[in-house]
C-alpha cells in the first residue's frame, strides 16, 4: 500500500511540519497524487457527498503514506536535538496562544451571560497536557 520511498523526500525544516521533495521522483509521485485526486474527483460524478467520500479516502491514503515515509526518515544524533528542541518550542507557542484564546473566549462570552469553551480549543490543551505526562512517566520508567 505505501507508494513512496523516503529517500524521495527530506524533512520539512521552516514552514511547518512534513515533507520536502528532495528527488525528481519525490515531484513526479506529489504530481501523481494530485493528478489522481483530480481524477478520482472528475469519475466521482455530480454528487457532492460521494466527491467528499473519494477525497477522504484519498486523503487517508495520502496520510499514511506521508506518515510511513516520515518515521522512516532518517536523522542523526544532531538533527533529531534539532528537531526536537523545534518540536518543544512550537508546542510551547501554540500552549499559549491556545490559553489565551480559551481566556479571551471565557471572558467574552461570559459578559454576554454565557459559559462556553470551544471543545477542540480546550481538548487540545487537555490532550497535550495528557501525552506530556504519559511521556514524562514513560521516560522516567525507562531509565
Amino acid at each position: 500500500m505505501i507508494i513512496a520511498k523516503p529517500e524521495w523526500f527530506k524533512r520539512r525544516k521552516y514552514g511547518g511540519w512534513g515533507l520536502g521533495i528532495k528527488t525528481w521522483q519525490g515531484a513526479v509521485y506529489f504530481a501523481g497524487m494530485i493528478i489522481a485526486l483530480m481524477v478520482l474527483v472528475t469519475v466521482a460524478g455530480e454528487s457532492a457527498q460521494m466527491k467528499l467520500m473519494v477525497t477522504g479516502i484519498w486523503l487517508a491514503l495520502l496520510l499514511v503514506d506521508v506518515f510511513d515515509i516520515m518515521w522512516k526518515l532518517k536523522k542523526d544524533e544532531r538533527e533529531m536535538m534539532h528537531e526536537a528542541i523545534a518540536e518543544r518550542n512550537a508546542a510551547w507557542g501554540m500552549m499559549i496562544v491556545l490559553s489565551f484564546g480559551i481566556f479571551i473566549e471565557l471572558f467574552y462570552n461570559t459578559l454576554n451571560g454565557m459559559v462556553y469553551v470551544n471543545p477542540f480549543v480546550a481538548g487540545a490543551l487537555a490532550v497535550g497536557v495528557i501525552i506530556k505526562s504519559v511521556t514524562n512517566y514513560k521516560l522516567e520508567k525507562e531509565n
